[in-house]
């Protein structure tokens, strides 16, 4: 509870720093735990732009930040021998400049010190239970562990397979308005039914021309019965003749596989090299001290004091723990699900149809008027978030205000608009920059994708600014520590209000890390969301969703999904922007989508900009 009531101290105290000159926030801070004098954060800070950090008490060694304060209070907390460090670094003048792509990280200068020198540090796994999100899959996967008493992995036989079967209610007609109810019974590779739930189908209503393209879809919902039965239900939403379509993604059994994999203590993703000060390369990563080579030896920590985030990195041969200048991901270690790709294909197949999948329905409209009326509830609460008519995307949950791209900028008039997260997100940003004709600046680097971006309209009559950057480790790009910004830093100190806009994504980058990491981020960023409200209450803020992959490793990415949808629930302005429902009709062979596929989701992104 300490370091929790002290990273919100802290927050707030950065805030204050960082928007008196705005006039918009006034806050003051202390250091309860020493018994430090309250006192204000202005002006002795301001006047000579720098910031002081206490960390690592040595009564708890607590990694924390825990005082932030003048240069007095400070020297009174180290004479008194209470902490055992204080990291000194100035505010660039270029975050608090509107027009520079470095505007509001602070902490730029500081991503890539370490908080320690050189010791015998221990990774603590976060107690974060993320299995809470997934009940039927918890408990088909207790009950599948019980019945083998062994590796589920080890009975191909009784493996889900392409066997299973699908039939739908049948109808004397079908009319617009009307919910198409389905039935999957899973069945093993000898025929024979299941009788327990938690594999992971896909399924779409979808019309093709006479090329094969796709031109109608609408997702389809899937609820699991855990007795190897399932129902399946779509709204239909337009006429025409359409065809049902379900897949079989990955079997309970696959998802066993997955589950354990991904909760060993030594499934730590990529493999890490940075490049030092001195030129000296190291390895590094959020937990170094569980592989062999690492163990008992001391490493150098390079963490987040702010928000208790990992980060270790190999003692170099001269001893010393140096600044980091470079980091980049090498390669994946041979604990990865991903190098098991093949394995995973030849355990379990590939995604496959199952029986009974592509027949075909006829929809008729809807001629009786009571009959319309009644169902629009129905269309309502069941809709997905986007389906596909014509080959023109459709929103269910916010109108279409504008039909292309260019004619969307004047919803973005007077109006900031913040672009954080990974690479899919950053095509979200250039995509908006080069269809509003916006002027682009910032850092350039042929190596270094994830630079951080501002652009703005030229003209004074849209008054358009948005920005880029990159979330923080463990971010696989190349670069220098200062173009991988913790998203909860950033949020600690941007200035907010009803024309602040903040569109988000965190997933991919952690595919190869033990949930729980991920899981912990993302509540870190919740807090922070929190905490920016109170300060500006009118912020708006987007979360991407993720998008569905069809690879073998798709449950991976849909594991995410459920995680982000339920951490970031009901919270006041924030919106969802669901992109599952809108690539089960359309899945991604990539993780950045084509061209045509991102102006449309683009599209549908800005038209929500538009409603908000």
């Amino acid at each position: 509870m300490a370091s929790k009531r002290f990273f919100v101290l802290l927050a707030f105290g950065f805030t204050y720093i960082f928007v008196h000159r705005y006039n918009s926030l006034s806050k003051k801070t202390s250091n309860a735990l020493y018994n430090l004098q309250e006192q204000s954060l202005a002006q002795d800070r301001l006047a000579d732009n720098r910031m002081t950090i206490i960390l690592q008490p040595k009564a708890n060694g607590n990694n924390n930040v825990l005082a932030v304060g003048s240069d007095d209070l400070l020297d009174n907390a180290l004479a008194n021998d209470e902490v055992s460090y204080v990291k000194n670094f100035s505010i660039p003048s270029e975050t608090v400049d509107p027009d520079s792509a470095f505007f509001a990280n602070i902490y730029k200068d500081a991503y890539g010190l370490p908080i320690r020198g050189p010791g015998l540090y221990t990774y603590e796994k976060p107690d974060y239970n993320w299995t809470q999100y997934f009940p039927t899959v918890m408990s088909s996967l207790t009950s599948l562990r019980k019945i083998q008493q062994i590796d589920p992995i080890t009975d191909p036989m009784s493996f889900t397979s392409k066997r299973s079967t699908v039939e739908i209610d049948v109808k004397e007609s079908y009319r617009v308005g009307d919910v198409l109810v389905a039935h999957i019974q899973a069945k093993n590779i000898l025929g024979e039914d299941k009788v327990l739930g938690g594999d992971y189908f896909r399924a779409r209503l979808i019309q093709k021309d006479l090329f094969g393209k796709i031109i109608d879809g609408i997702a389809c919902k899937i609820e699991d019965h855990m007795n190897g039965k399932y129902t399946l239900r779509v709204p239909l939403l337009f006429e025409g003749r359409m065809t049902l379509e379900v897949k079989l993604v990955l079997p309970l059994e696959g998802i066993a596989f997955y589950f354990d994999y991904t909760s060993m203590r030594n499934h730590k993703g990529n493999y890490f090299n940075a490049t030092l000060q001195t030129n000296e390369t190291v390895e590094c990563n959020m937990d170094l001290n569980n592989f062999e080579k690492y163990d008992n030896k001391p490493t150098c920590d390079y963490g987040n004091p702010r928000t208790g985030d990992t980060w270790f990195c190999a003692v170099p041969p001269s001893g010393k723990c140096h600044p980091i200048t470079w980091m980049i991901a090498e390669k994946m270690f041979r604990v990865s699900p991903f190098d098991y790709r093949g394995r995973v294909r030849r355990l379990f197949g590939n995604i496959v149809k199952i029986r009974g999948s592509g027949i075909q329905i006829e929809i008729l409209a809807e001629t009786d008027e009571a009959q319309i009326e009644e169902k629009k509830s129905t269309i309502t609460s069941s809709a997905p978030f986007t389906y596909l008519q014509q080959e023109q995307w459709i929103p269910t949950q916010h109108s279409m205000h504008c039909h292309d791209l260019r004619s969307c900028s004047e919803c973005f008039s007077n109006k900031r608009i913040y672009f954080i997260g990974d690479s899919t997100i950053r095509q979200f940003f250039y995509l908006s920059v080069t269809k509003f004709r916006l002027e682009m600046h910032g850092p350039d680097h042929s190596r270094i994708w994830q630079q951080p971006k501002v652009a703005w309209s030229t003209d004074s009559s849209r008054n358009i600014r948005i920005y880029y950057r990159a979330h923080g480790p463990p971010l696989r790009n190349p670069g220098p520590p200062n173009t991988r910004p913790y998203l909860s830093d950033f949020l600690g100190v941007v200035p907010g209000g009803p024309e602040v806009y903040i569109v988000f994504n965190v997933g991919l980058h952690f595919l190869e890390y033990e949930t729980s990491v991920y899981l912990r981020r993302l509540v870190l960023i919740k807090d922070a969301i929190l905490q920016h409200q109170q300060a500006f209450p009118g912020t708006k803020f987007i979360l991407r969703g993720m998008n569905v992959v069809e690879w073998p490793q798709e449950w991976l990415i849909f594991r995410q999904e459920v995680i982000l949808r339920e951490v970031f629930k009901n919270i006041p302005n924030l919106f969802y922007f669901d992109l599952w429902d809108f690539t089960t009709v359309l899945p991604l062979n990539d993780y950045h989508p084509s061209r045509p596929v991102l102006e449309n989701q683009v599209l549908l992104f800005h038209n929500l900009l538009c409603d908000m």
